[in-house]
């Protein structure tokens, strides 16, 4: 991701923008669209083409959960674990994703397929235990047996690697 290609596509939308920080955010999620994650040398292009230092950039990437700092794999499964959820059995619920995903908890998969986190509130509490597969819907309530049917489904669909772009 160049610079020249972050300034190309803030052009068209900066009028939305009257604070210009707030264009951080989608260039930052212009920038994580193609690689998945945002390396140093992404966020030094996003701190260039919106005028703001590297750290100041960081920071704003590093403040939301859908901003991802590390590679991350091409599904990304986020168990929220706040009261409601944690109440409900999410911590169990993350243990049991992760015992058969074979990350023993919070992690990626060997194969990049899939990376499993905690998650602050995903904003779905008459549903907890909860979850968000990538940035889509929140599923809820999700039982052992509900999460194992989940993933053979998430197993079948052909997802591309954010390791190969």
């Amino acid at each position: 991701m160049t610079v020249h290609e972050i300034q190309e596509f803030l052009a068209p939308i900066r009028h939305e923008f009257p604070d210009s920080r707030s264009l951080i955010l989608p260039a930052l999620r212009f920038a994580q669209e193609e690689r998945g994650w945002l390396p140093p040398e992404t966020m030094a292009a996003v701190a260039e083409a919106t005028g703001y230092s590297q750290a100041y950039v960081e920071s704003v990437a590093s403040f939301y959960d859908r901003f991802y700092t590390e590679p991350v794999g091409s599904r990304v499964i986020s168990v929220c674990t706040t009261l409601s959820c944690m109440l409900r059995g999410s911590d169990e619920l993350l243990a049991h994703i992760g015992d058969r995903l074979g990350t023993g908890g919070e992690g990626t998969t060997t194969d990049g397929r899939f990376t499993v986190q905690r998650a602050e509130c995903l904003g779905a509490c008459d549903r907890a235990p909860c979850l968000q597969i990538d940035s889509g819907d929140q599923l809820g309530p999700l039982t052992h047996d509900d999460a194992d049917a989940l993933l053979d489904v998430l197993r079948t669909q052909d997802v591309p690697s954010r390791y190969d772009r």
